[in-house]
């Protein structure tokens, strides 16, 4: 990747020549891992993978095995274990629903299934959330989801664009007919049994018009012992976050953010020498919705105060050069661009924003986060633009992820990250406290 700091620009990234590795894989968006007991890093995606240098290279892939033989993973999820051992959570589409497996073997070989969910009730969950808190308890954010047909309302038109004159879709669920809601299950005998939580389902409700939106794929991280915050997609032009102050059991109404984004989940963490918060999620403004910008800026950003205020914010990958929007309006948006797939009448469009995608178009999203002591390791979904293929060409389909390895420096853009902002400690210290 070409050093672009002589120009300053962040495309396609921010400070490049700060990262340690980059890789093209195949794991799509469905990477969890998890750093081993013997210090190496066991990797879940595009089949089970090891690294013995903090994610520089990587083993060969192999086939995890349980008593009914080979494993499939789908969705997944790895935490360790207050024993020894490895938990991991998998949701396999159209299965029984989310089940938990342990292993202790390194991912070798793993145990038979233990079902979280209750029996009739469809649980989904994003990759990459499984956590265990300072308690001991393993933390498991998902979500509901409710209503008739596919992902796509029938007879809707499809939100697109062109490049170099061929017809491109910018679709991501802006048709979605149907609602969703997040929940925890949590267990606090290393998997063996599983709790929800006991306040109901969390979605978000708009006061001004008493409207519900649904929200998807949560994300949480433990903030202090006991005090976790969860992130949630929406479809509002913000992520909307959830707070527990009794670990995990009860949770706040979902309120918004102020980091600006679209239809597409975030990942959070906490860094464990700052304790600094650290989020990556796909950031737009509502003009660059409307224009056909919907995955094509991942940011990263930093909280020093718990989530109180977000700054240090920095491309992960795009093609868009700013690297902080601000939040706008909290209402739905969509692309401008729509285009009907059958015969019937095309819909209106708005010709302010009904212009030719660039050459360089392409998305990325569904980020998986690892924190290590030194470095963070992000995969994301890639699929990039081709003249002679289009969208995730064959060259493309064979990769279609990629997978960066960055020292913890680069997400405070190069600065150290232990030096603090006295003038936010001050006014963290004035704020009124839950």
């Amino acid at each position: 990747m070409n050093n672009n700091k002589a120009t300053g620009s962040n495309i396609p990234m921010s400070f490049p020549e700060l990262m340690l590795a980059c890789h093209k894989h195949k794991g799509g968006h469905s990477v969890t891992w998890i750093k081993l007991e013997d210090g190496r890093i066991l990797r879940t995606g595009d089949g089970f993978r090891y690294s013995e240098d903090g994610g520089i290279t990587w083993s060969k892939p192999f086939v995890p095995k349980d008593k009914n033989g080979d494993l499939r993973t789908g969705t997944a999820s790895l935490v360790q274990l207050a024993r020894r051992g490895i938990g991991m959570v998998t949701v396999i589409k159209n299965g029984t629903g989310p089940e938990f497996r342990r292993s202790e073997d390194n991912g070798l070989t793993w145990s038979g299934p233990v079902r979280i969910a209750d029996e009739g009730i469809k649980v989904k969950a994003l990759h990459d959330v499984l956590s265990r808190t300072s308690s001991g308890r393993i933390i498991f954010p998902c979500y509901v989801s409710i209503g008739q047909g596919n992902f796509h309302r029938k007879d809707a038109p499809f939100p697109g664009g062109y490049v170099q004159g061929n017809f491109v879709s910018t679709d991501a669920h802006f048709y979605d007919p149907h609602f969703g809601a997040a929940i925890v299950y949590y267990s606090d005998d290393e998997g063996e049994t599983w709790q929800r939580n006991r306040d109901g389902e969390m979605f978000i409700i708009l006061p001004e018009t008493t409207t519900f939106e649904p929200v998807y794929e949560p994300s949480l991280t433990e903030v202090s012992p006991g005090k976790l915050l969860m992130m949630m997609r929406t479809r509002l032009g913000r992520y909307f976050q959830s707070w527990s102050y009794d670990n995990g059991e009860t949770w706040t109404r979902p309120c918004p953010t102020q980091l600006a984004g679209c239809h597409v989940p975030c990942q959070i963490r906490t860094l464990p020498e700052t304790g600094d918060l650290l989020c990556v999620f796909t950031q737009h403004s509502e003009e660059e919705v409307k224009s056909g910008f919907i995955r094509q800026r991942l940011s990263s950003a930093i909280s020093r105060n718990g989530g109180g205020v977000w700054e240090h914010f920095q491309n992960v990958e795009s093609i868009l050069e700013e690297t902080h929007v601000e939040p706008g309006p909290i209402h739905f948006t969509k692309p401008e661009q729509c285009y009907s797939m059958g015969e019937t009448s095309a819909p209106e469009n708005d010709p302010r924003y009904c212009k030719p995608l660039p050459e360089n178009y392409g998305r990325w999203s569904y980020p998986s986060v690892l924190v290590l002591e030194d470095r963070v390791l992000i995969s994301h979904s890639q699929n990039s633009w081709r003249k002679d293929a289009g969208i995730a060409g064959e060259e493309e389909k064979s990769y279609n992820a990629l997978l960066k390895v960055l020292p913890i420096s680069w997400f405070y853009g190069g600065g150290d990250p232990l030096r603090r902002n006295p003038t936010l400690e001050k006014l963290t210290k004035l704020a009124p406290q839950p």
